[in-house]
């Protein structure tokens, strides 16, 4: 897959977890459960206890996905969705933190984690015209039930030949406890820096990015 997409604007991150450059991470080297450093013991010692839990871990082939001080977070499996695995420092020992069947690397841009995107059904097929879209944004973070569209920042917009990344993000919440609750809402209305002409859409809120395929 990163041959594909052998350049990335943006760090991401696996649920909100250390950042990484994921050209670097998924293009380099597996077996990090073979090094003989004390996160590697960590990670071998996690590997081991899962093996009769549920689910297991896989035993080889995991890769450093990120670390920041106390934190390490591995990775197995391919693009677009890698499990992961984090690690925590504890009295000088690493231990078990968490575990995600699967991450889908989350770009950052201005120390804003992306939001995904789609083209609204009510779209109209796109055009080398097109300089207006309609589209749906994914599922973000709790929020009480508060709308994602009036949170919504402006589209941050970033070209790669004859491919064109945009990015949506939303506002920060003011502090506070949140529920999850799901609401419906329209479509949001954007606005492209200029025809769209002979480039592709894609949203760049994840690596890889998806194609914003027809309408």
């Amino acid at each position: 897959m990163t041959a594909k997409w052998p350049q990335w604007p943006y760090p991401t991150t696996c649920e909100g977890g250390p950042q990484f450059d994921p050209v670097n991470v998924f293009s380099g080297p597996t077996e990090a459960e073979t090094g003989s450093g004390p996160a590697e013991e960590g990670l071998r010692k996690t590997i081991a206890e899962w093996q009769t839990g549920f689910p297991t871990l896989p035993k080889h082939y995991w890769r450093l996905l990120g670390q920041e001080p106390g934190v390490v977070v591995y990775g197995h499996g391919r693009l677009p969705g890698v499990e992961e695995l984090s690690l925590e420092e504890a009295d000088g020992k690493w231990k078990f933190a968490g575990y995600s069947s699967r991450c889908e690397p989350t770009s950052i841009v201005d120390g804003r984690e992306a939001i995904t995107w789609a083209l609204s059904p009510k779209q109209r097929p796109l055009r080398p015209g097109t300089r207006r879209l309609s589209i749906d944004l994914g599922p973000g973070e709790c929020a009480s039930g508060r709308s994602q569209n009036a949170r919504a920042m402006k589209p941050v917009f970033y070209e790669l030949g004859k491919r064109l990344l945009m990015v949506m993000r939303l506002k920060p919440l003011p502090p506070g406890n949140y529920t999850c609750v799901g609401i419906l809402e329209p479509p949001l209305e954007v606005k492209l820096p200029k025809p769209l002409g002979d480039h592709t859409l894609f949203d760049g809120g994840v690596y890889p990015p998806v194609p914003s395929g027809p309408a």
